[in-house]
């Protein structure tokens, strides 16, 4: 299969797979918090992903120089492995709940399998997708993780729609089949590593890649706020269980479509400027919200937040690639792991004020005016139209 086409729909198909794969743990939550089945307690839950934003960060700085000496195939085949072995491994556990000592420790190990196989994974194929489409190399990313975003969003829905929290296995088990079919596909995938995914013998980051790297940490505080704390939030400006969960579904909603679209329409239009104000836009949707918490407003406007944020981290790394192209895979490792501090920085500070709602608005206003001000100073001289 080296055909163009081949290459890009599994190269597509595993970028969605490579989100359903990853979030299966928070996604079986319910079942590992189930007293009759893994009974883990709340704190234990938490720091079950502490492992997994370690071993992502680590694996995505490295992963640009592995990709460098062993090419996008090999990196990508170990990233996929971890990550179908952590899986398979969890599928397993089914035979061994009986001795719930062992459960947390096996659990942070395999999770911190799945941190390292994401890393590996998607760092690599942020650029091979750019690579696919020359032309259009901002564009590719976004789809790409526009279809990684919509892969996230299946695994939570496939425990919905098992029922009962005692059929977890089901989830793990159907994530194995599935992920390592398209794994057996991409096998016979030809992929040449190619001058695309060399580095230069003597490099050092770039100050404009340094800059883009402060941009993605304070999206990151953003993101990983709603992620992790969007329906205690959204509670506390008024909202019911069921409205914050659809308010949160909204918020995630917009950002891939966001991505879908500005991977359409950035082909033949230029989106910018779009792509520019798009933090500022948010920050005033933010205010909004702090003077005025309008309860049947604020589901419609987390999906508006989600929607003008959707550009900013994808487009980043496309901008960036653009910016450096020998860099390119640098850029994808840098600045994924420049999401993953910002996530896991305020993931792990904003519990101690997780009710203060308007302390909260007022310091992701301020993020997001930053963001704002940061990529307009790299726009300076860039190449920004080839990226938009």
């Amino acid at each position: 299969m080296n055909s163009r086409i081949a290459q890009i729909v599994i190269i597509f198909l595993l970028a969605f797979f490579t989100g359903v794969n990853f979030v299966v743990f928070p996604a079986l939550g319910t079942a590992f918090t189930d007293s009759s089945l893994f009974g883990l307690s709340s704190s234990q839950f938490g720091n079950l992903f502490i492992p997994q934003v370690i071993c992502i960060i680590i694996s995505c700085l490295g992963a640009p120089f592995l990709v460098n000496k062993f090419g996008p195939k090999i990196v990508l085949v170990a990233g996929l492995l971890l990550m179908i072995t952590s899986t398979g491994i969890l599928w397993t556990l089914q035979f061994f709940m009986n001795d719930k000592s062992l459960l947390f420790p096996i659990l942070m190990i395999l999770v911190a399998f799945t941190g390292l196989g994401f890393g590996l994974s998607i760092t690599t194929l942020n650029p091979l997708a750019a690579s696919l489409f020359e032309k259009q190399k901002s564009s590719a990313i976004l789809i790409l993780q526009f279809l990684v975003g919509l892969g996230t969003s299946t695994s939570p829905m496939m425990m919905n729609l098992i029922g009962n929290v005692k059929n977890w296995i089901y989830v793990p088990a159907s994530i194995f089949i599935l992920v390592s079919i398209i794994f057996v596909l991409f096998l016979f995938l030809k992929l040449e590593k190619g001058t695309f995914f060399e580095l230069p013998k003597h490099f050092k980051i770039p100050a404009k890649l340094w800059i883009f790297f402060m941009a993605i940490v304070l999206y990151g505080f953003i993101e990983g706020t709603f992620g992790s704390f969007g329906a205690i939030i959204l509670k506390n400006q008024g909202l019911d269980n069921n409205k914050a969960s659809l308010g949160l579904s909204l918020f995630w909603g917009g950002i891939a479509l966001n991505r879908l679209l500005f991977g359409i329409f950035s082909k033949n239009n230029d989106l910018s400027y779009v792509f520019l104000f798009s933090p500022l836009i948010v920050a005033g949707l933010l205010l909004i919200l702090l003077i005025y918490p309008n309860v049947s407003l604020i589901v419609l406007m987390m999906f508006m937040i989600g929607f003008f944020m959707g550009s900013i981290f994808p487009g980043s790394i496309g901008w960036g690639t653009v910016e450096f192209p020998t860099l390119s895979v640098l850029v994808s490792g840098f600045l994924m792991a420049a999401n993953q501090i910002g996530t896991g920085i305020i993931t792990n500070v904003l519990g101690n004020f997780s009710n203060q709602t308007n302390i909260i608005f007022r310091f992701l206003i301020v993020c997001m005016i930053f963001i704002c001000a940061l990529l307009f100073y790299l726009k300076r001289n860039s190449k920004i139209k080839e990226a938009f």
